[in-house]
């Protein structure tokens, strides 16, 4: 590969992850902003590489039933329905999926990838 062709690929690369990124950033669910401002994409040579905070796996694969403990306290303490309340542990009943990731990816990537071979080629 030429040093011409290297960089084009890059370019390419480039303009696929930038396209996929702000995709993926539109479909991302939001709460407080924090997983939706924490997605990148990186290019390393022929591959992207999605990363955002540890909880967007639970985002987008959902968790289990699970029992919550405190971490540094004795007890939990929340307030439902403005009455406080203070417990050693609570179950909590999972969540479901949001696949948004990989729905973004089956969705558009295909799109994006032709639109960004005719822009760079």
């Amino acid at each position: 590969m030429t040093g011409e062709d290297q960089v084009a690929q890059e370019l390419l690369m480039k303009g696929i992850a930038n396209d996929l990124l702000n995709e993926i950033v539109k479909a991302c669910p939001v709460d407080n902003g924090f997983l939706k401002n924490s997605i990148k994409i990186r290019v390393e040579k022929n591959k992207l590489v999605i990363s955002m905070l540890p909880y967007g796996e639970h985002v987008e694969y959902g968790t289990n039933p699970h029992t919550i403990r405190p971490k540094d306290k004795k007890a939990l303490a929340f307030s439902v329905d403005g009455k406080k309340i203070i417990r050693k542990s609570v179950q909590h009943p999972g969540t479901r999926p949001n696949p948004f990731v990989r729905k973004t990816i089956h969705q558009t990537l295909p799109k994006i990838i032709a639109e960004n071979i005719e822009r760079f080629a």
